[in-house]
Formats: structure tokens, sequence, C-alpha cells
């Protein structure tokens, strides 16, 4: 199969002809790699489950690589160094469940039982506000639908936080065991991916294959960075919060400490929603003024992350555009719920470095034919006569000094 294009003759040169030829051969490619892909389309949607297990062994691997490499430098085998890294997380996260786990759990218990009281406290402050503003009509049925709403929501809400309580405890066995799998196939990446990459790598033309290693180690950085940064927010967000509110003597502070920190696995809507949560627990619980003095708190508090702590860890983490995040963590929370949401940033990440490394250069060759690109603020052709000319320039002066 073939076909022929004819170009409009420019002046001063002949009539010519562009010839596509499509072979059998080349259909037979493309068939096999649209199959190859529709595959891989229903594989995924078959064992969603196991991808997600996949692809976070695969980023939890890379963000301990540089830690093994450096243990790799005091002669320490990688398996052995794996199993260092991991014994150290265990022993600290082991401490910590040890300290936290009991009161957290009773302030979990004791909230539960509080909330039919909080809702009585919101629908009061509600009927309050009406009253204050006069609100008549649809202003004030809607106020008073509102009302109702919170204290339905919250009612429903109580026997299920206590069945979360106590579901949570009777589900650690299952969430145990995905953790272990987890953590053997980062085991099995950390030893095998070398030799991965070396034979993914190998595909690759020999002037390309520098290019292509440097884009794995760009993914790699970018994983890193991201667990790096996330975990150093976790921690100090978290630790502020949770002493800021015992501080404030605000109502299960513990477990808004806890909670603030964990939300931070998602950017931007994470503060938000802990945020937010811990201001009507506050003005609930204890009344506006209270209220008040933990929306300030918070408001430092995300004032210290962002000009203390993201530039601490900017070093480390990739930047990525804040409304591509936006994007990802909304894309990945309507696709896959929060398990989305927290791994949307990271494949974000990765994706920018194979969007900047590999994409744009390869559409900027394609618009210029090839060929190198001229200088910004220069025209093709100009460039040249213009340093002619300064070469001249510089010759005369030269000249003219010697003379």
């Amino acid at each position: 199969m073939s076909a022929q294009l004819s170009d409009p003759p420019q002046e001063g040169q002949p009539h010519s002809q562009l010839s596509i030829a499509i072979g059998q051969r080349s259909l037979w490619q493309a068939a096999a790699l649209v199959v190859g892909i529709l595959a891989l389309i229903l594989l995924v949607s078959q064992a969603l489950g196991t991808v997600i297990l996949l692809v976070l062994a695969i980023i939890i691997g890379e963000a301990m690589r540089p830690v093994v490499e450096r243990l790799r430098r005091y002669r320490i085998p990688r398996p052995v160094a794996i199993l260092l890294i991991y014994g150290v997380v265990s022993l600290v996260l082991g401490s910590l469940i040890w300290l936290l786990v009991t009161p957290l759990v009773d302030e979990v218990v004791a909230l539960t039982h509080q909330l039919p009281e909080f809702a009585r406290e919101a629908r009061q402050l509600l009927a309050d506000l009406r009253e204050q503003l006069h609100a008549q009509g649809e202003a004030g049925q809607a106020i008073q639908n509102l009302a109702n709403l919170l204290t339905e929501q919250m009612q429903q809400s109580a026997p299920t936080l206590l069945a979360l309580s106590f579901g949570f405890l009777q589900g650690v066995f299952g969430i145990f065991i995905q953790v272990v799998v987890v953590l053997t196939m980062a085991l099995f990446w950390l030893l095998t991916s070398s030799t991965l990459k070396q034979f993914v790598v190998g595909l690759f033309p020999v002037g390309s294959r520098e290019k292509t290693s440097g884009v794995f180690t760009g993914i790699s950085k970018a994983f890193s960075g991201y667990v790096y940064g996330t975990l150093v927010r976790m921690t100090v967000i978290g630790t502020l919060s949770g002493i800021g509110l015992a501080i404030l003597q605000v109502p299960y502070a513990l477990f808004l400490g806890v909670l603030t920190g964990l939300t931070e696995l998602i950017p931007y809507l994470g503060p938000w929603i802990s945020g937010a949560f811990s201001v009507v627990l506050a003005l609930v619980a204890v009344g506006p003024g209270k209220a008040l003095e933990v929306v300030i708190l918070y408001f430092l508090i995300y004032e210290i992350e962002g000009n203390v702590v993201q530039p601490l860890v900017l070093s480390r983490t990739v930047h990525i555009d804040p409304l591509l995040i936006m994007v990802s963590v909304l894309v990945g929370l309507s696709l896959l719920g929060i398990i989305g949401a927290i791994l949307a940033v990271p494949l974000a990440a990765g994706a920018q470095v194979v969007m900047v490394q590999v994409v744009a250069p390869a559409i900027r060759r394609a618009g210029t034919g090839g060929k190198p690109t001229p200088p910004t603020g220069a025209e093709p052709g100009v460039s040249s006569a213009a340093s002619g000319r300064e070469q001249a320039s510089m010759a005369e002066e030269s000249g003219a000094e010697n003379a």
C-alpha cells in the first residue's frame, strides 16, 4: 500500500512528490500494538488490586533506594541493607503504635458516644443563628433544613464510627497481610530492578540509551522525593497540630493531630478536610471562641508548612505545578477513591519526568524537522550574519588598537 502527496512547487524549485509506503508488515505491527494495548487494559481492569499493590511497592522501593545505596558504600549486601531498613522502620512504627494506640482508641470511642450530644449542640447553634438573623421565609427554612440534616447525619455516624473502631481491630490481620505483600514486592523490586533497567535500556538504540537511563533515574528520584517530602510533612504538621490543640485544651487533640497528619497524604484537599473537622468539633464541643482559636492555630501551622517545611524538602522533591496536582488528585479520587488520590501525585511526578525529558524534546525535533532550534529571539539566517558583523567589528577595533 502506498500513497503519494504532491507538495506545491516553490519559486525556483522543481516540482517534488512525497511518497509514503505502508507495507503488510507495518499493518501487522500496528494491529499487534492495538491488541497489546487492549490486553493490557483488560489485565489491569481484572487485576486492579494487584496492580495497586505493585505500584505501591515500586514507590516504596524507589524511596528506599538512596538509603540502600548509601549503606552499600559500607560493603553491606543489598538484601541485608533492605532488611536492616525494614527492622528500623518496624521498630519506630511499633513504638509509636504502642504509645498511641490505647489513648487514640479511647478518644475515638469517647467521641462516638459524644456525637449525639454534639448534634444537639449544633442544632441549638443553628437555631440561635436563625433567631439572631431574624431569618424568615426561605432563609429560615433553609437553616432549619440544615439543622435537621446535620443532626440526622451525626446521629447516623455514631454507630458507624463505633463499628469502625472495632472493625479496624478486626481488619488488622488483613491489613498486615497486605503490608507484608507490599514490602516483599518492594524487596524483590530493589533486588531485580537494576537488571530489569539494563534490559529495557538495551532495547533502545545505542545513541538513546544514556537518555533512557536518565529518564528512569529521574522517575526514581521523583518517587523517592515524594515519599520523603510526604513523611516530613505528615510528621511535622501532625505533631504541631496535636501539640497546639492540646495547649488550647481542645477535646480529642490526639485524634485530631493524627487525622491532620494522615490527611497530608492528599495534597491541598487533605489539610482543608482536617482543619474544617477540627474547627467544627471545637465549635460544637466548646464554643465559637475556641473554634476561632483553632482557626488561628491551623493558619499558623500551614504558614509554617509553606515557609519552613516546604523549602527544606523542596531540594529532595520534584516540583509539580499545583494545577497538575489538583487535577491528578481529583482524577485519582474519582477513579479509585482515597488510594487513587494518594497515588495520583507520585504518578503525576513520574509522568512529568517523561513529558519533560522525552515527549517535549520529540515534539521540538518534529517541529524543526530534526534540526536544532535557533536561539530564542533570533531568526534563522540572521544570527550568523550578525555574528559575522560582530567578528568584523572586533577585528577592526583590534587593528586600530595595534596601529
